[in-house]
């Protein structure tokens, strides 16, 4: 239940961070291959540890070596998939 104005007010700001999300994807979307805005999605957990890190106090768990060892794998997987080779043409 909701029991406070800050409730209303959290609720409503959460809503807007989705709408722009939302927003944004559209956008990305319309200018760019589908295949590269959905490989994109692949950052939210990027931004999740860093960010529970720096709000959340959580940087002993966010920043252990199996932690890091994730991240750099998933930040590897979006360079691979997002790399195109340069075809020389003669």
């Amino acid at each position: 239940m909701f029991y406070s104005t800050g409730c209303y007010l959290n609720l409503s700001y959460m809503g807007f961070i989705s709408a722009g999300a939302y927003t944004l994807w559209g956008v990305l979307l319309k200018y760019n291959p589908v295949s590269k805005v959905s490989v994109l999605g692949f950052v939210n957990p990027i931004m999740g540890v860093l960010l529970s890190a720096l709000f959340l106090g959580e940087g002993q768990e966010a920043l252990s070596v199996a932690s890091i060892v994730a991240l750099l794998f998933v930040s590897t997987g979006i360079i691979i998939v997002n790399y195109e080779k340069q075809v020389i043409s003669r």
